[in-house]
């Protein structure tokens, strides 16, 4: 069952005390998408693409260390910006390749009027999260991949994002200062909800793990 308030609550269990590395991932991507989008509007798009799945990895790391020290009481690493960066060094073809694969599909059914562009967004919305966690996974089987994670749930992931229109609201009146933090608790919110729609895949019988593997 999709449950985004508990998504919400393990996201900011995983943040509390960590949240500098998150934030500091925030200015970056906010910084950079910003200047990438002085330029040409796909740059923007391929530049945020990357940076989405660098900081994704990152979190997913997050979440594994989480767990570690949970069931071990000792972190397997040290989460830093580094992490980051290694996370764009590997994955930074698959993940500018998925974004124009992505932008190419959500704007062809654009054309189609907004409503059926906004539902393949959501359709194709894991689809980073898949290239984060395996980057030889190329970007049309990462998209397919999405679509089967999304199937009947792209309504609860709406209602997700919808849920933090109070949060989003408030960064406006900070002048998007609160973007800082609002960005890492939203991503790692998201991060929960997909490894909870891939679980709920294996159980159903959609994908099995070997779906992941290249």
């Amino acid at each position: 069952m999709f449950n985004r308030i508990q998504y919400k609550k393990d996201a900011l269990s995983t943040l509390k005390n960590n949240w500098a590395v998150p934030c500091l991932l925030a200015i970056t991507f906010i910084a950079l998408s910003a200047l990438s989008s002085t330029g040409a509007g796909i740059l923007g798009i391929c530049v945020s693409g990357i940076l989405s799945v660098g900081i994704i990895f990152t979190f997913m790391k997050m979440i594994v260390v989480q767990h570690s020290v949970a069931t071990t009481e000792e972190a397997s690493e040290k989460i830093t910006f580094t992490t980051f960066l290694e996370g764009i060094e590997s994955r930074w073809l698959p993940a500018l390749l998925g974004s124009l694969w992505n932008m190419l599909w959500v704007c062809l059914w654009s054309l189609l009027f907004v409503i059926p562009g906004i539902v393949k967004a959501y359709s194709y919305s894991m689809m980073f999260y898949v290239l984060a966690e395996n980057p030889k996974i190329g970007p049309m089987k990462a998209m397919d991949i999405s679509k089967i994670l999304t199937q009947g749930h792209k309504a609860d992931l709406f209602m997700m994002d919808l849920s933090f229109f109070g949060w989003i609201f408030l960064t406006m009146l900070t002048s998007g200062i609160g973007f800082i933090w609002l960005y890492p608790y939203m991503t790692m919110t998201e991060t929960y909800a997909y490894y909870d729609l891939k679980r709920m895949a294996f159980a159903q019988g959609k994908l099995t793990p070997a779906d992941f593997e290249a």
